[in-house]
Protein backbone atom coordinates (compact mmCIF):
# COMPACT_ATOMS: atom_id res chain seq x y z
CA UNK A 1 0.00 0.00 0.00
CA UNK A 2 1.77 3.08 -0.91
CA UNK A 3 2.31 6.17 0.88
CA UNK A 4 2.02 3.73 4.41
CA UNK A 5 4.97 4.03 5.49
CA UNK A 6 7.86 7.17 6.23
CA UNK A 7 10.23 7.20 3.91
CA UNK A 8 14.30 7.16 5.60
CA UNK A 9 17.66 5.13 5.05
CA UNK A 10 18.22 1.30 6.34
CA UNK A 11 20.48 1.28 9.43
CA UNK A 12 22.26 -1.78 9.34
CA UNK A 13 22.16 -2.23 13.43
CA UNK A 14 23.29 -6.21 13.81
CA UNK A 15 21.55 -6.67 17.07
CA UNK A 16 18.59 -5.19 16.36
CA UNK A 17 18.21 -6.76 12.70
CA UNK A 18 17.46 -10.39 14.68
CA UNK A 19 15.70 -9.10 17.41
CA UNK A 20 13.28 -6.87 15.32
CA UNK A 21 12.78 -10.12 13.16
CA UNK A 22 12.49 -12.16 15.60
CA UNK A 23 9.89 -10.89 16.85
CA UNK A 24 7.84 -10.09 13.88
CA UNK A 25 8.17 -13.84 13.03
CA UNK A 26 6.63 -14.89 16.52
CA UNK A 27 4.08 -12.10 16.13
CA UNK A 28 3.10 -13.46 12.88
CA UNK A 29 3.24 -17.61 13.84
CA UNK A 30 1.13 -16.44 16.55
CA UNK A 31 -1.79 -14.65 14.96
CA UNK A 32 -4.77 -16.20 14.83
CA UNK A 33 -5.82 -18.31 11.42
CA UNK A 34 -7.25 -15.57 9.52
CA UNK A 35 -4.27 -13.28 9.77
CA UNK A 36 -1.30 -15.71 9.55
CA UNK A 37 -2.21 -16.89 6.26
CA UNK A 38 -1.81 -13.52 4.79
CA UNK A 39 0.90 -12.31 6.89
CA UNK A 40 3.09 -15.24 6.01
CA UNK A 41 3.93 -14.17 2.83
CA UNK A 42 5.62 -11.14 5.04
CA UNK A 43 8.36 -13.37 6.58
CA UNK A 44 10.33 -14.44 3.40
CA UNK A 45 11.32 -10.94 2.11
CA UNK A 46 11.69 -9.25 5.28
CA UNK A 47 14.36 -12.06 5.65
CA UNK A 48 15.98 -11.58 2.33
CA UNK A 49 16.53 -7.78 2.70
CA UNK A 50 17.60 -8.14 6.08
CA UNK A 51 20.25 -10.67 5.45
CA UNK A 52 21.29 -8.60 1.86
CA UNK A 53 21.70 -5.58 4.49
CA UNK A 54 24.13 -6.94 6.89
CA UNK A 55 26.06 -8.47 4.05
CA UNK A 56 26.45 -4.69 2.39
CA UNK A 57 27.21 -2.97 5.80
CA UNK A 58 30.25 -6.10 6.30
CA UNK A 59 28.77 -7.77 8.83
CA UNK A 60 29.72 -11.35 7.18
CA UNK A 61 29.41 -13.41 10.56
CA UNK A 62 26.48 -12.09 12.18
CA UNK A 63 24.17 -12.33 8.69
CA UNK A 64 25.15 -16.03 8.12
CA UNK A 65 24.27 -16.08 12.14
CA UNK A 66 20.93 -14.76 10.81
CA UNK A 67 20.87 -16.58 8.01
CA UNK A 68 20.78 -20.56 9.73
CA UNK A 69 18.38 -19.30 12.86
CA UNK A 70 15.61 -18.51 10.16
CA UNK A 71 16.29 -20.64 6.72
CA UNK A 72 14.77 -23.54 7.22
CA UNK A 73 11.19 -21.59 7.45
CA UNK A 74 11.19 -21.22 3.56
CA UNK A 75 13.68 -24.06 2.92
CA UNK A 76 10.43 -25.70 0.77
CA UNK A 77 9.05 -22.83 -1.05
CA UNK A 78 12.02 -20.65 -1.99
CA UNK A 79 14.90 -24.06 -2.08
CA UNK A 80 17.16 -22.02 -5.18
CA UNK A 81 17.10 -18.62 -3.97
CA UNK A 82 18.19 -19.69 -0.79
CA UNK A 83 21.22 -21.57 -2.17
CA UNK A 84 21.98 -18.36 -3.82
CA UNK A 85 22.01 -16.46 -1.02
CA UNK A 86 24.18 -19.09 1.27
CA UNK A 87 27.00 -18.55 -1.48
CA UNK A 88 26.82 -14.41 -0.34
CA UNK A 89 29.77 -13.32 1.64
CA UNK A 90 30.62 -9.52 1.29
CA UNK A 91 28.99 -6.37 -0.41
CA UNK A 92 31.15 -7.64 -3.99
CA UNK A 93 29.01 -10.22 -3.86
CA UNK A 94 25.79 -9.19 -3.30
CA UNK A 95 26.42 -6.55 -6.19
CA UNK A 96 27.78 -8.64 -8.81
CA UNK A 97 25.17 -11.34 -8.90
CA UNK A 98 22.41 -10.44 -11.04
CA UNK A 99 19.45 -12.58 -9.61
CA UNK A 100 19.95 -10.71 -6.21
CA UNK A 101 20.52 -7.09 -7.62
CA UNK A 102 17.37 -7.86 -9.49
CA UNK A 103 15.56 -8.83 -6.48
CA UNK A 104 16.48 -5.84 -4.59
CA UNK A 105 15.82 -3.33 -7.63
CA UNK A 106 12.04 -4.75 -7.19
CA UNK A 107 9.36 -4.61 -5.02
CA UNK A 108 8.11 -7.52 -3.80
CA UNK A 109 4.51 -7.75 -4.25
CA UNK A 110 2.30 -8.69 -1.18
CA UNK A 111 -1.71 -8.57 -1.07
CA UNK A 112 -2.98 -8.33 1.71
CA UNK A 113 -6.71 -7.70 2.92
CA UNK A 114 -7.80 -4.72 4.80
CA UNK A 115 -8.16 -6.52 7.88
CA UNK A 116 -4.94 -7.84 7.87
CA UNK A 117 -3.08 -4.88 7.29
CA UNK A 118 -4.70 -3.22 9.98
CA UNK A 119 -3.44 -6.01 11.96
CA UNK A 120 0.26 -5.23 10.84
CA UNK A 121 0.31 -1.71 10.83
CA UNK A 122 -1.22 -1.73 14.80
CA UNK A 123 2.05 -4.01 15.03
CA UNK A 124 4.21 -1.74 13.79
CA UNK A 125 3.37 1.29 15.52
CA UNK A 126 3.15 -0.16 18.80
CA UNK A 127 6.65 -2.41 18.82
CA UNK A 128 10.22 -0.54 17.76
CA UNK A 129 10.12 -2.36 14.79
CA UNK A 130 11.90 0.45 12.51
CA UNK A 131 14.37 -1.36 10.64
CA UNK A 132 11.01 -3.87 9.46
CA UNK A 133 9.61 -0.40 8.18
CA UNK A 134 12.23 0.83 6.62
CA UNK A 135 12.85 -2.20 4.69
CA UNK A 136 8.84 -2.62 4.06
CA UNK A 137 8.90 0.97 2.82
CA UNK A 138 12.05 -0.02 0.06
CA UNK A 139 11.92 -3.28 -0.89
CA UNK A 140 8.31 -4.71 -0.55
CA UNK A 141 4.78 -3.05 -2.08
CA UNK A 142 1.41 -3.80 -0.12
CA UNK A 143 -1.60 -4.07 -1.73
CA UNK A 144 -4.93 -4.35 -0.36
CA UNK A 145 -7.75 -6.33 -1.98
CA UNK A 146 -10.65 -5.51 -3.40
CA UNK A 147 -13.90 -7.28 -4.09
CA UNK A 148 -13.37 -6.72 -7.68
CA UNK A 149 -9.98 -8.39 -8.01
CA UNK A 150 -10.02 -11.52 -9.65
CA UNK A 151 -8.33 -14.37 -8.08
CA UNK A 152 -7.67 -18.05 -9.10
CA UNK A 153 -8.70 -20.06 -5.71
CA UNK A 154 -6.17 -22.75 -6.19
CA UNK A 155 -6.05 -24.98 -3.21
CA UNK A 156 -6.09 -28.56 -2.16
CA UNK A 157 -8.68 -30.48 -1.97
CA UNK A 158 -8.59 -30.63 1.47
CA UNK A 159 -9.05 -26.88 2.04
CA UNK A 160 -12.44 -26.60 -0.66
CA UNK A 161 -13.97 -29.01 1.45
CA UNK A 162 -13.83 -26.35 4.06
CA UNK A 163 -14.82 -23.94 1.95
CA UNK A 164 -18.81 -22.84 2.19
CA UNK A 165 -19.91 -21.04 -0.67
CA UNK A 166 -22.84 -18.51 -0.26
CA UNK A 167 -25.50 -18.09 -2.20
CA UNK A 168 -26.32 -14.78 -4.44
CA UNK A 169 -29.13 -14.05 -2.10
CA UNK A 170 -27.24 -14.44 1.12
CA UNK A 171 -27.52 -11.30 2.97
CA UNK A 172 -24.43 -9.62 4.26
CA UNK A 173 -25.29 -9.53 7.94
CA UNK A 174 -25.58 -13.35 8.13
CA UNK A 175 -23.00 -15.22 10.23
CA UNK A 176 -21.68 -18.29 7.69
CA UNK A 177 -20.07 -20.64 10.05
CA UNK A 178 -17.60 -23.34 8.85
CA UNK A 179 -14.65 -25.38 10.28
CA UNK A 180 -12.43 -22.51 9.69
CA UNK A 181 -13.92 -19.65 11.50
CA UNK A 182 -14.73 -22.28 14.36
CA UNK A 183 -11.34 -23.46 14.33
CA UNK A 184 -10.23 -20.02 14.48
CA UNK A 185 -12.65 -19.21 17.38
CA UNK A 186 -11.18 -22.18 19.14
CA UNK A 187 -7.99 -20.72 18.96
CA UNK A 188 -8.55 -17.25 19.93
CA UNK A 189 -10.42 -18.65 23.09
CA UNK A 190 -7.65 -20.70 23.50
CA UNK A 191 -4.92 -18.68 23.51
CA UNK A 192 -6.55 -16.02 25.75
CA UNK A 193 -7.67 -18.88 28.38
CA UNK A 194 -4.42 -20.18 28.39
CA UNK A 195 -2.22 -17.36 28.13
CA UNK A 196 -0.84 -15.27 30.73
CA UNK A 197 -3.60 -13.25 32.87
CA UNK A 198 -3.93 -9.13 32.23
CA UNK A 199 -2.66 -7.15 34.80
CA UNK A 200 -5.45 -4.90 36.47
CA UNK A 201 -5.48 -1.35 37.46
CA UNK A 202 -5.22 -0.56 40.65
CA UNK A 203 -7.06 2.26 42.92
CA UNK A 204 -5.66 2.83 46.15
CA UNK A 205 -7.08 4.84 49.13
CA UNK A 206 -5.06 6.27 51.81
CA UNK A 207 -6.31 7.93 55.22
CA UNK A 208 -4.03 10.72 55.92
CA UNK A 209 -3.63 12.86 59.07
CA UNK A 210 -6.10 10.45 61.15
CA UNK A 211 -5.22 11.61 65.06
CA UNK A 212 -6.33 7.50 66.19
CA UNK A 213 -4.73 4.84 64.46
CA UNK A 214 -6.48 3.21 61.49
CA UNK A 215 -7.02 -0.23 62.80
CA UNK A 216 -9.78 -1.52 60.22
CA UNK A 217 -10.79 -0.87 56.75
CA UNK A 218 -13.81 -1.90 54.25
CA UNK A 219 -15.32 -1.17 50.87
CA UNK A 220 -18.62 -1.54 49.99
CA UNK A 221 -19.60 -4.17 47.29
CA UNK A 222 -21.10 -1.14 44.91
CA UNK A 223 -17.83 1.24 45.45
CA UNK A 224 -20.03 3.95 47.14
CA UNK A 225 -18.24 4.26 50.78
CA UNK A 226 -14.86 3.10 52.65
CA UNK A 227 -15.37 2.99 56.33
CA UNK A 228 -12.14 2.90 58.78
CA UNK A 229 -12.33 1.63 61.76
CA UNK A 230 -9.65 3.82 64.67
CA UNK A 231 -8.39 2.39 68.10
CA UNK A 232 -10.52 5.76 69.57
CA UNK A 233 -13.64 3.33 68.96
CA UNK A 234 -14.82 5.18 65.96
CA UNK A 235 -15.99 4.16 62.43
CA UNK A 236 -15.94 6.68 59.86
CA UNK A 237 -17.68 7.06 56.83
CA UNK A 238 -16.43 8.43 53.55
CA UNK A 239 -18.06 8.48 50.34
CA UNK A 240 -16.33 7.58 46.90
CA UNK A 241 -19.19 9.33 44.60
CA UNK A 242 -19.17 12.88 44.52
CA UNK A 243 -22.58 12.64 46.30
CA UNK A 244 -22.50 13.31 49.51
CA UNK A 245 -23.57 11.58 52.73
CA UNK A 246 -26.92 12.71 54.67
CA UNK A 247 -28.12 10.63 57.06
CA UNK A 248 -31.93 9.57 57.50
CA UNK A 249 -33.67 11.14 60.47
CA UNK A 250 -33.83 8.62 62.98
CA UNK A 251 -35.86 8.27 66.26
CA UNK A 252 -32.96 6.25 68.36
CA UNK A 253 -29.45 7.65 68.63
CA UNK A 254 -26.80 5.40 70.54
CA UNK A 255 -24.00 7.85 70.56
CA UNK A 256 -25.81 9.65 73.16
CA UNK A 257 -27.50 9.62 76.67
CA UNK A 258 -30.76 11.60 76.82
CA UNK A 259 -31.69 13.48 79.80
CA UNK A 260 -35.29 15.17 80.58
CA UNK A 261 -33.98 18.14 80.68
CA UNK A 262 -32.67 17.75 76.94
CA UNK A 263 -36.25 17.52 75.13
CA UNK A 264 -36.49 21.03 73.76
CA UNK A 265 -33.13 20.44 72.20
CA UNK A 266 -34.17 16.33 71.00
CA UNK A 267 -37.39 18.80 69.49
CA UNK A 268 -34.93 21.25 67.79
CA UNK A 269 -32.84 18.36 65.99
CA UNK A 270 -35.75 16.16 64.85
CA UNK A 271 -36.65 19.48 63.36
CA UNK A 272 -33.66 20.30 61.78
CA UNK A 273 -32.18 18.92 58.67
CA UNK A 274 -28.73 17.61 58.81
CA UNK A 275 -26.15 19.48 56.29
CA UNK A 276 -24.63 17.09 53.60
CA UNK A 277 -21.05 15.88 54.58
CA UNK A 278 -18.11 13.99 52.88
CA UNK A 279 -17.81 11.94 56.36
CA UNK A 280 -20.08 10.84 59.23
CA UNK A 281 -19.05 8.65 62.08
CA UNK A 282 -20.54 6.25 63.63
CA UNK A 283 -20.14 5.71 67.71
CA UNK A 284 -21.29 2.77 69.89
CA UNK A 285 -18.26 0.64 70.46
CA UNK A 286 -15.98 1.41 73.53
CA UNK A 287 -12.81 -0.07 72.46
CA UNK A 288 -10.82 -0.24 69.59
CA UNK A 289 -12.49 -1.14 66.14
CA UNK A 290 -10.58 -4.48 64.73
CA UNK A 291 -12.65 -5.25 61.94
CA UNK A 292 -15.60 -4.35 59.48
CA UNK A 293 -17.53 -5.79 56.98
CA UNK A 294 -20.44 -4.65 54.71
CA UNK A 295 -23.62 -6.25 53.08
CA UNK A 296 -23.86 -7.96 50.37
CA UNK A 297 -26.43 -4.95 49.56
CA UNK A 298 -24.16 -2.10 50.53
CA UNK A 299 -26.88 -1.01 52.80
CA UNK A 300 -25.62 -2.24 56.43
CA UNK A 301 -21.94 -2.46 58.21
CA UNK A 302 -21.10 -5.33 60.71
CA UNK A 303 -18.14 -4.18 63.03
CA UNK A 304 -16.15 -6.23 65.79
CA UNK A 305 -14.16 -4.32 68.81
CA UNK A 306 -12.32 -4.66 71.61
CA UNK A 307 -15.18 -4.21 73.96
CA UNK A 308 -16.18 -8.06 73.33
CA UNK A 309 -19.02 -7.01 70.97
CA UNK A 310 -20.22 -7.03 67.54
CA UNK A 311 -22.62 -4.03 66.50
CA UNK A 312 -24.77 -4.04 62.75
CA UNK A 313 -24.81 -0.59 61.46
CA UNK A 314 -27.87 0.95 59.01
CA UNK A 315 -25.81 2.96 56.60
CA UNK A 316 -28.91 5.00 55.63
CA UNK A 317 -29.76 6.44 59.11
CA UNK A 318 -26.03 6.03 60.00
CA UNK A 319 -27.19 4.56 63.59
CA UNK A 320 -26.88 0.98 65.18
CA UNK A 321 -29.53 -1.15 65.02
CA UNK A 322 -27.99 -4.27 67.11
CA UNK A 323 -25.97 -5.42 69.00
CA UNK A 324 -24.41 -8.88 69.26
CA UNK A 325 -22.83 -10.63 72.67
CA UNK A 326 -21.34 -13.83 73.26
CA UNK A 327 -17.54 -13.34 73.19
CA UNK A 328 -15.65 -13.78 76.28
CA UNK A 329 -12.70 -11.15 75.12
CA UNK A 330 -11.78 -8.74 72.74
CA UNK A 331 -13.19 -9.61 68.99
CA UNK A 332 -10.40 -9.58 66.12
CA UNK A 333 -12.53 -10.36 62.66
CA UNK A 334 -15.78 -10.63 60.96
CA UNK A 335 -16.86 -12.09 58.09
CA UNK A 336 -19.96 -11.92 56.07
CA UNK A 337 -21.66 -14.84 53.78
CA UNK A 338 -21.69 -13.87 50.38
CA UNK A 339 -25.83 -15.06 50.70
CA UNK A 340 -25.86 -11.78 53.92
CA UNK A 341 -27.59 -13.53 56.16
CA UNK A 342 -25.06 -15.70 58.49
CA UNK A 343 -21.43 -13.95 59.72
CA UNK A 344 -18.60 -15.51 61.42
CA UNK A 345 -16.41 -13.73 64.41
CA UNK A 346 -13.08 -15.15 65.81
CA UNK A 347 -11.87 -13.86 69.09
CA UNK A 348 -8.89 -13.72 71.69
CA UNK A 349 -11.09 -16.70 73.61
CA UNK A 350 -9.68 -19.37 71.01
CA UNK A 351 -13.20 -19.26 69.15
CA UNK A 352 -14.65 -18.42 66.32
CA UNK A 353 -18.73 -18.01 65.94
CA UNK A 354 -21.86 -18.52 63.48
CA UNK A 355 -24.34 -15.47 63.64
CA UNK A 356 -27.43 -14.44 61.92
CA UNK A 357 -28.52 -11.45 61.49
CA UNK A 358 -31.54 -11.70 62.83
CA UNK A 359 -30.48 -12.95 66.12
CA UNK A 360 -28.31 -12.02 68.80
CA UNK A 361 -27.24 -14.99 70.01
CA UNK A 362 -24.23 -17.41 68.41
CA UNK A 363 -25.58 -20.34 66.20
CA UNK A 364 -22.78 -22.21 65.95
CA UNK A 365 -19.11 -21.82 68.35
CA UNK A 366 -16.02 -23.54 67.03
CA UNK A 367 -13.53 -24.92 69.01
CA UNK A 368 -10.29 -26.46 68.22
CA UNK A 369 -7.30 -23.50 67.63
CA UNK A 370 -4.71 -23.01 70.87
CA UNK A 371 -4.69 -19.53 70.69
CA UNK A 372 -6.55 -16.34 69.38
CA UNK A 373 -8.43 -16.99 66.52
CA UNK A 374 -7.25 -13.67 64.25
CA UNK A 375 -9.02 -14.32 61.00
CA UNK A 376 -12.24 -15.77 59.58
CA UNK A 377 -13.71 -15.83 55.97
CA UNK A 378 -16.18 -17.49 54.22
CA UNK A 379 -16.13 -20.36 51.42
CA UNK A 380 -18.39 -18.75 48.24
CA UNK A 381 -20.70 -21.87 48.64
CA UNK A 382 -21.54 -20.32 52.20
CA UNK A 383 -21.44 -23.64 54.02
CA UNK A 384 -18.27 -23.52 55.10
CA UNK A 385 -15.70 -21.23 57.07
CA UNK A 386 -12.21 -20.48 57.29
CA UNK A 387 -10.18 -19.48 61.02
CA UNK A 388 -6.67 -18.14 60.94
CA UNK A 389 -4.98 -18.64 63.73
CA UNK A 390 -1.84 -17.64 66.33
CA UNK A 391 -1.07 -21.61 66.63
CA UNK A 392 0.35 -21.20 63.15
CA UNK A 393 -3.00 -23.50 61.51
CA UNK A 394 -5.69 -22.84 59.29
CA UNK A 395 -8.94 -25.16 59.83
CA UNK A 396 -12.05 -25.30 57.48
CA UNK A 397 -15.06 -25.42 59.66
CA UNK A 398 -18.67 -27.43 58.43
CA UNK A 399 -21.61 -25.14 59.27
CA UNK A 400 -23.58 -27.50 59.80
CA UNK A 401 -22.33 -29.32 62.73
CA UNK A 402 -19.86 -26.91 63.54
CA UNK A 403 -16.53 -29.72 63.11
CA UNK A 404 -12.91 -29.10 61.53
CA UNK A 405 -13.25 -31.27 58.10
CA UNK A 406 -9.41 -29.80 57.14
CA UNK A 407 -6.34 -28.94 59.07
CA UNK A 408 -3.59 -27.30 57.29
CA UNK A 409 -0.16 -26.25 58.99
CA UNK A 410 2.67 -25.31 57.68
CA UNK A 411 2.55 -21.16 58.73
CA UNK A 412 5.73 -20.09 60.96
CA UNK A 413 3.86 -17.86 62.79
CA UNK A 414 0.19 -15.97 63.02
CA UNK A 415 -2.00 -16.32 59.80
CA UNK A 416 -3.74 -12.62 59.55
CA UNK A 417 -5.44 -13.01 56.28
CA UNK A 418 -7.51 -15.57 54.26
CA UNK A 419 -8.68 -15.71 50.92
CA UNK A 420 -11.18 -18.16 48.97
CA UNK A 421 -10.90 -18.51 45.37
CA UNK A 422 -14.17 -17.74 43.72
CA UNK A 423 -14.63 -21.11 42.48
CA UNK A 424 -13.87 -22.88 45.60
CA UNK A 425 -10.98 -24.76 44.81
CA UNK A 426 -8.36 -23.17 46.64
CA UNK A 427 -7.70 -21.11 49.48
CA UNK A 428 -5.06 -18.42 50.29
CA UNK A 429 -2.92 -17.78 54.18
CA UNK A 430 -1.09 -15.14 54.68
CA UNK A 431 0.39 -13.30 58.12
CA UNK A 432 3.58 -12.62 60.10
CA UNK A 433 5.65 -14.59 58.47
CA UNK A 434 5.61 -13.26 54.96
CA UNK A 435 4.53 -16.03 53.11
CA UNK A 436 1.46 -16.60 51.05
CA UNK A 437 0.35 -20.66 51.04
CA UNK A 438 -2.11 -21.88 48.76
CA UNK A 439 -4.02 -25.02 49.86
CA UNK A 440 -6.11 -27.41 47.44
CA UNK A 441 -9.40 -27.94 49.62
CA UNK A 442 -10.55 -30.97 48.16
CA UNK A 443 -7.20 -32.66 49.71
CA UNK A 444 -5.82 -30.34 52.14
CA UNK A 445 -1.78 -30.28 50.58
CA UNK A 446 0.25 -27.04 50.14
CA UNK A 447 -0.03 -25.91 46.52
CA UNK A 448 2.25 -23.20 46.30
CA UNK A 449 4.06 -20.97 48.89
CA UNK A 450 4.66 -17.72 47.16
CA UNK A 451 7.44 -16.04 48.82
CA UNK A 452 8.31 -11.80 47.98
CA UNK A 453 6.84 -9.84 50.72
CA UNK A 454 9.45 -8.02 53.32
CA UNK A 455 6.93 -7.70 56.17
CA UNK A 456 3.49 -8.43 57.66
CA UNK A 457 1.00 -9.66 54.84
CA UNK A 458 -2.34 -7.97 56.07
CA UNK A 459 -4.36 -8.72 53.13
CA UNK A 460 -5.53 -11.49 50.12
CA UNK A 461 -8.26 -11.06 47.39
CA UNK A 462 -8.60 -13.20 44.34
CA UNK A 463 -9.72 -11.86 41.22
CA UNK A 464 -13.06 -13.06 39.55
CA UNK A 465 -11.32 -15.85 37.50
CA UNK A 466 -9.26 -17.22 40.61
CA UNK A 467 -6.38 -16.97 38.37
CA UNK A 468 -4.61 -13.62 39.77
CA UNK A 469 -4.00 -13.46 43.58
CA UNK A 470 -3.38 -9.97 44.83
CA UNK A 471 -1.32 -9.34 48.10
CA UNK A 472 -0.90 -6.29 50.43
CA UNK A 473 0.82 -5.27 54.01
CA UNK A 474 3.61 -3.31 56.05
CA UNK A 475 6.07 -3.50 53.34
CA UNK A 476 3.82 -0.92 51.99
CA UNK A 477 3.56 -2.31 48.07
CA UNK A 478 1.03 -4.78 46.53
CA UNK A 479 1.75 -7.55 44.87
CA UNK A 480 0.40 -9.36 42.03
CA UNK A 481 0.66 -13.29 41.56
CA UNK A 482 -0.24 -15.59 38.99
CA UNK A 483 -1.49 -19.03 40.58
CA UNK A 484 -1.99 -20.71 38.14
CA UNK A 485 1.71 -21.30 36.79
CA UNK A 486 5.34 -20.24 37.27
CA UNK A 487 6.04 -17.34 34.98
CA UNK A 488 9.39 -16.17 33.60
CA UNK A 489 11.50 -14.34 35.94
CA UNK A 490 12.58 -12.12 33.71
CA UNK A 491 10.88 -9.30 34.78
CA UNK A 492 11.88 -6.33 35.16
CA UNK A 493 9.64 -5.37 38.96
CA UNK A 494 11.76 -9.11 39.96
CA UNK A 495 14.60 -8.25 40.99
CA UNK A 496 15.39 -10.49 44.65
CA UNK A 497 16.86 -14.11 43.60
CA UNK A 498 14.15 -15.52 46.56
CA UNK A 499 11.21 -14.08 45.07
CA UNK A 500 8.54 -16.71 43.57
CA UNK A 501 8.16 -17.13 39.77
CA UNK A 502 4.60 -16.89 40.35
CA UNK A 503 5.02 -13.04 40.74
CA UNK A 504 3.42 -11.00 37.87
CA UNK A 505 4.44 -7.06 39.38
CA UNK A 506 5.26 -5.44 42.57
CA UNK A 507 3.27 -1.83 43.23
CA UNK A 508 5.24 0.17 45.61
CA UNK A 509 3.00 2.44 47.85
CA UNK A 510 5.77 4.55 49.14
CA UNK A 511 4.54 4.54 52.48
CA UNK A 512 1.17 3.32 52.56
CA UNK A 513 0.86 -0.19 54.53
CA UNK A 514 -1.67 -2.30 52.77
CA UNK A 515 -4.56 -3.07 54.94
CA UNK A 516 -7.70 -3.86 52.69
CA UNK A 517 -7.75 -5.36 48.97
CA UNK A 518 -11.09 -5.93 46.74
CA UNK A 519 -11.39 -7.15 43.74
CA UNK A 520 -14.80 -5.73 41.65
CA UNK A 521 -16.64 -8.00 39.20
CA UNK A 522 -15.24 -5.05 36.62
CA UNK A 523 -11.14 -6.08 37.21
CA UNK A 524 -10.18 -3.45 39.30
CA UNK A 525 -8.23 -4.10 42.52
CA UNK A 526 -9.22 -1.45 45.34
CA UNK A 527 -6.69 -0.74 47.83
CA UNK A 528 -6.95 0.82 51.10
CA UNK A 529 -4.74 1.78 54.22
CA UNK A 530 -3.19 4.40 55.97
CA UNK A 531 0.79 6.52 56.03
CA UNK A 532 2.48 4.33 58.29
Amino acid sequence: MDGAFSFSSISGDVVACDQQYTRLKNFILDAIEPFRQELYLLLYPVFVHVYLQLLSNGHKTPAHKFYSHHFKLFLESHKPMLEVLKQLYSKEDVIKNRDVTKLRQSKYRVKLSEDALQYILQYLKTEDCVLIIQIINHHIHLQVKSDSDPELDLQDERRLEDKVVSTPGTPKNKVVTNEVTLGSLRQCIRRVRDGPPCLSSICLYTFLDSTQSLSSTCITPDRSLICGGFENSVIKLWSLTPKKLVPEPTDVRVDRINLSGDYLEDIQDKMSTVAPSECVALRGHSGSIYGTCFTPDSKQLLSCSEDKTIRLWNLGTCSNVCMYRGHNYPVWGVDLSILGNYFGSCSHDRTAKLWSLDRTFPLRTFIGHTSDVDVIKFHPNSNYVATGSSDKSVRLWSIQDAKCVRLMQGHRSSILSLAFSPDGQCLASAGEDRRIKIWDLSSGNLLKELKGHTDTVYSLDFNKDSTVLASGGLDCAIRVWDIRNATSSNNNNISDVHTSTELLGTFPTKTTSVQHLQYTKHNLLMAAGAIQ
